[in-house]
């Protein structure tokens, strides 16, 4: 009996022992599944938090091209905006103000007269010590090293004579000209560098940045050839007219004075 009772508390031990081991095991799962659920919650929480952020940064701005022609995506998939545009007014000429290379202009005192242009890709001998320090690498591929042009680039160089017509001495510049199109209805347009490339002499008598600079005592004159450049694509098809631009302040009326030699290339 004593034996018999032995063996049952000792069957009733080992399953009281496995039925606490199974609870516990039971729990044990039951909460590993709560500790899962919980970080699917977060987990989606996390993911729709970003999405709202995704689509906050896009507020405002399409992310969408809607054709071919406008695509300026940048790598975030925003659609870059196009810089602003400025568009300069049209500006017309005074046909009286459009002369012929056998007329002077003057304004102001002095005389300016055109005694020759050339239209050349070629430099030819001309000094090359007075030629702007820039101009190679300004237009790197499209000069050689004896400054011919090439590609669509040319010269046109001016001979002028300056006259002082005024009982004073005065400094002039010898680069105040400037090339421009004028359209039939006489608007112009400015094509090439305004104040040259070259001079045939330097003025020395003045600062570094004044070479092109000259002064004329009363009744004296000077003669010098300005070279500039231009490109063909600036001339139209159907002309073959350039017009040189000289301009200044009349001091007696304090009025603008603008000349146009109208030059055939």
């Amino acid at each position: 009996m004593s034996k018999y009772f032995t063996t049952m508390t000792h069957h009733r031990f080992i399953i009281i022992i496995t039925i606490k081991h199974q609870q516990a095991k039971e729990k044990k799962e039951c909460e590993e599944k709560k500790i899962t659920a919980i970080m699917a919650v977060i987990m989606m929480a996390a993911g729709l938090s970003a999405c709202s952020q995704s689509n906050a940064g896009l507020e405002g701005k399409s992310g969408i091209v809607k054709d071919e022609d406008s695509k300026t995506e940048s790598d975030t998939g925003v659609v870059d905006q196009t810089p602003a545009t400025y568009v300069q007014d049209a500006e017309y000429v005074n046909k009286d103000d459009i002369i012929s290379t056998d007329d002077a202009a003057t304004i102001d005192g002095i005389s300016y007269k055109i005694d020759s242009y050339e239209h050349a890709t070629e430099f030819g001998n001309r000094n090359k010590n007075t030629v702007a320090e820039s101009l190679k690498d300004s237009y790197e591929g499209n000069i050689d090293e004896n400054y011919n042009l090439s590609n669509g680039y040319s010269y046109i160089f001016v001979t002028m004579t300056y006259t002082n017509n005024t009982d004073e001495q005065v400094e002039i510049l010898r680069n105040a000209g400037a090339f421009y199109i004028i359209n039939d209805d006489l608007e112009r347009l400015q094509v090439g560098d305004p104040g040259g490339i070259y001079i045939d002499n330097y003025w020395t008598e003045g600062k570094e940045n004044e070479k092109y600079h000259y002064v004329l005592g009363a009744g004296e004159s000077v003669k010098s050839e300005v070279g500039y450049i231009i490109q063909d694509e600036w001339m139209s098809e159907d002309s073959k007219y350039i017009y040189y631009g000289i301009k200044g302040i009349d001091s007696k009326t304090n009025d603008m004075v603008q000349k146009y030699f109208k030059l055939e290339l």
